[in-house]
């Protein structure tokens, strides 16, 4: 190994992204960052000018062959090293599954960043042909990608661009795999142009908006994460065009993303619309079935309870509704669906459509006296024998309004669910308007389909890996001080009573806000998210803190037109180093939201599990932060004759959490300009009114110091609140 002088070559200054990712290694040196791809030529290709294209490559991007100092005064250096023979090794291999062990020993090995450069290219002999293996430290991953590697080596290989170059198919962290018979003959190259066009009208389906250009930043127009998260799967899935979520913040135009774009070969064998149609009893899916664990232990109360509720500003014709609404139930089985709870042999059923007549789920407001929200918010489910919702509209004399109360169990939707069914509901009310069944663009797979394959596949143990290893040595829960002498007591013993308050910016603080975001590529939520930690950081004077989130869950772009629960909760640990940047704690905590999204599909309940966690313990952590984005609960119902029907949401009143404090970002786009509330919910045995009013004043401080022109580069110690 090369023995470097730290004096001798000039020391360069790491990005954010670069201290990052080593800042993470050194805190975690067991952990696994690196991540290879591998190619198969045939055992004619001539190794030595193999060798000598890989050399070119290596002296083209020095930082493949960086080493990382950390000097006295705190800071990171790198120096480029020169000899470009350390980052390759020729091995001999006796079968494909010999070369898979090879790779992931070089891919799990430790990394010295002083001594060791991030990027290995294996030359991996088998006897019949030649696998080409690259492994790469996720510090490079702002540098290059593999597939970029690939093509430079084959273009220094054969003297010219490598995009008309016979290849054979690249495997990402597994198995060496022989090329499939469909295999294409040619490495697929990305069109910049056409790939741009491609996104951009996703951009403007997604966010209803034709005239918006390849230019045009995604977030301008009210893109947010759960939109990316879909827009990103839509692309992979219908045009084999492959997009890392980190990128939708520093390249959020159509133009600039499709810079960073990758096509790649598509691979539908596992979709969704290949699965049967007829499944009328599954078992819950892996998140669902956590749920309906915790509803059991909650004696099967109205905790999960989603209690939606609409105020119409203008006439809605309810026999209509009715017909519409109707017609999601027929579309989504989840939604006539009845949940049995039986320990091990827990399942959900479906209503068949011709029985639906046998249940009550609509009431019309001649049907509703002496109904109210409150009474509809509180109704206790019996999920063996109901349907999972209850349509109420409540008609109001006084105001001569009408107010619609809709009630779904968490059992059988989550917040992407309310979207799809929003729209949905949309289509069919404009349709029986006009004396027409709605017609759907695309087929809606059922959920209990994707049940049965989630629970055929078990648990990712390298996903559930990732987790315990980010969340083993956290710090459990929260406390914070009480100057008012409040007696917390342990999260486990706590009960589920609870009070709300809110922080609604005003326009200018709010798009001061979003303007933060952007300069520091990240998103509102990201940054409102790191102003939350900050605030209980500062207060509890704490050195790390675990935060809840939910994330999407939808693994599959097959499946996002179901309705149905696939949201899981996740955890994320901020440290804080009081010599940290602003800035640098919101790129550190967006990259860790936004990082995590590969791996969410992991259930809580296992996670803890896998720490050693029981029940009895609650939750890992005492803080949740969820965002609600483009509520599609404030919108308009169309009709044939080009009229509209106004609705809004009316808020619930919060009386009960799961969580210490719950903080539920709401972020929208209304006429045009940006709004911003945070909905507080505490637990009032575990946090005083007045803890909740220091931690409300401290946000307002941190939102404020966000405003500020340096704001980003002040160090954390320097905050005073």
């Amino acid at each position: 190994m090369m023995e470097l002088n730290p004096d001798s070559l000039p020391k360069l200054s790491v990005s954010g992204d670069e201290e990052h990712f080593w800042l993470l290694q050194q805190q975690y040196p067991e952990r696994t960052l690196k991540h290879f791809s591998a190619w198969r030529f045939d055992a004619d290709i001539d190794l030595s000018r193999l060798e000598r294209a890989i050399k070119t490559v290596i002296e083209t991007l020095p930082d493949l062959n960086a080493r990382y100092q950390f000097n006295d005064d705190g800071e990171v250096h790198k120096v480029h090293a020169n000899d470009w023979q350390s980052c390759v090794e020729i091995m001999r291999s006796h079968s494909d599954v010999e070369a898979t062990e090879q790779l992931l020993s070089q891919q799990t090995a430790p990394w010295d960043a002083q001594s060791q450069p991030p990027f290995k290219a294996l030359i991996i002999q088998t006897g019949h042909d030649v696998i080409l293996g690259f492994v790469l430290h996720q510090i490079l991953d702002q540098t290059c990608r593999e597939d970029n590697l690939y093509c430079r080596v084959l273009s220094a290989y054969v003297g010219h661009s490598a995009s008309d170059t016979p290849w054979l198919r690249r495997q990402a962290d597994g198995e060496v795999l022989s090329p499939p018979a469909s295999a294409p003959s040619t490495l697929p190259a990305a069109n910049n142009s056409e790939v741009a066009t491609i996104i951009l009208g996703e951009f403007r389906g997604a966010l209803a908006e034709p005239e918006m250009q390849l230019t045009d930043d995604f977030f301008d127009f009210g893109g947010h994460s759960l939109l990316a998260t879909r827009i990103i799967g839509k692309l992979l899935s219908s045009h084999g065009i492959e997009v890392q979520f980190n990128d939708f913040f520093s390249a959020p135009s159509a133009a600039a993303l499709a810079s960073r774009a990758h096509v790649i070969a598509q691979d539908k064998t596992a979709s969704a619309t290949g699965l049967a149609q007829d499944v009328q009893k599954a078992p819950f899916a892996l998140a669902q079935a956590s749920l309906g664990r915790a509803y059991v232990a909650f004696e099967f109360g109205t905790i999960f309870n989603l209690p939606f509720a609409l105020d119409f500003l203008d006439k809605v014709d309810e026999a209509l509704f009715e017909q519409a609404f109707c017609d999601l139930l027929k579309r989504h089985a989840s939604l006539r669906s009845t949940f049995h709870f039986e320990n091990n042999d827990a399942y959900q059923q479906i209503v068949p459509i011709t029985q639906l007549s046998d249940y009550k789920w609509f009431w019309p407001s001649h049907e509703s006296q002496g109904a109210t929200l409150k009474s509809e918010a509180t109704y206790q489910f019996d999920l063996t024998r109901e349907l999972p919702l209850r349509v109420r509209f409540i008609y109001d004399a006084q105001r001569q309004r009408q107010t619609l109360s809709l009630l779904v169990h968490h059992m059988a939707i989550d917040e992407w669910s309310l979207n799809v069914m929003m729209e949905e509901l949309a289509q069919a009310y404009l349709a029986r308007a006009a004396d027409k069944a709605p017609t759907w663009e695309t087929p809606a797979p059922s959920f209990h389909e994707f049940a049965l394959r989630e629970q055929a596949t078990g648990i990712n143990q390298q996903h559930l890996d990732y987790w315990t290893s980010m969340l083993r040595d956290a710090t459990r829960g929260l406390t914070l001080p009480s100057p008012d002498h409040h007696a917390s007591v342990p999260a486990k013993e706590v009960s589920t009573k609870a009070q709300w308050f809110e922080i609604k910016p005003d326009q200018d603080l709010t798009d001061s806000l979003y303007a933060f975001a952007r300069r520091n590529n990240s998103s509102l939520f990201g940054v409102v998210y790191t102003a939350i930690a900050l605030s209980l950081h500062k207060l509890g004077d704490l050195k790390d803190l675990v935060i809840g989130t939910s994330a999407s869950g939808r693994t599959d772009p097959g499946f996002y037109e179901t309705v149905g629960y696939f949201t899981t909760m996740v955890a994320h640990r901020v440290q804080f180093d009081p010599r940290q940047a602003v800035g640098a704690l919101i790129e550190n905590v967006t990259r860790l939201i936004n990082d995590s999204m590969a791996y969410a599909d992991v259930p809580m309940e296992q996670i803890q599990q896998a720490l050693g966690m029981t029940a009895a313990d609650g939750l890992l952590f005492d803080v949740y932060i969820q965002i609600h984005a483009n509520n599609a609960l404030n919108g308009a119902l169309s009709t044939p004759d080009a009229g509209t029907i106004r609705y809004r949401q009316i808020d619930p009143d919060k009386n009960q959490s799961m969580f210490g404090i719950q903080f539920e970002i709401m972020e929208n786009m209304i006429d045009g300009k940006r709004s911003l509330r945070l909905v507080i919910t505490y637990r009032s045995d575990r946090y005083s009114a007045e803890q909740m009013a220091r931690l409300s004043a401290t946000i307002d401080q941190v939102f404020a110091l966000f405003t500020t022109p340096d704001a980003a580069s002040i160090v954390l110690d320097h905050i005073r609140t």
